[in-house]
């Protein structure tokens, strides 16, 4: 997967989204503030979540990459949420 430099915060999901695109898809990620909180036992504020995944970025990276190959999911049912427990599931 390529996956793309830009990675945002989305307050309606409450979240960190990024992108990628393989075989021509391209693929939406979100990872919950619960996951990026939770996971890493920090403080919880916006700011800490959102550091939380830039200096993991590239574990949820190859998480992502991990579940569009091996659960096979579809590129367009809208983002594909990485939550606490499959931080947990995959080993993050």
């Amino acid at each position: 997967m390529e996956f793309e430099d830009a990675a945002s915060w989305d307050d309606k999901f409450s979240g960190v989204k990024f992108a990628a695109k393989a075989a021509g898809k391209r693929y939406i990620f979100a990872v919950s503030r619960s996951a990026l909180i939770d996971f890493f036992q920090t403080a919880d504020t916006k700011e800490q979540a959102f550091l939380n995944f830039e200096e993991n970025r590239s574990r949820f990276e190859r998480l992502a990459t991990r579940r569009v190959v091996e659960e096979k999911l579809p590129h367009d049912d809208g983002p594909i949420v990485i939550t606490y427990l499959i931080c947990i599931e995959y080993q993050l």
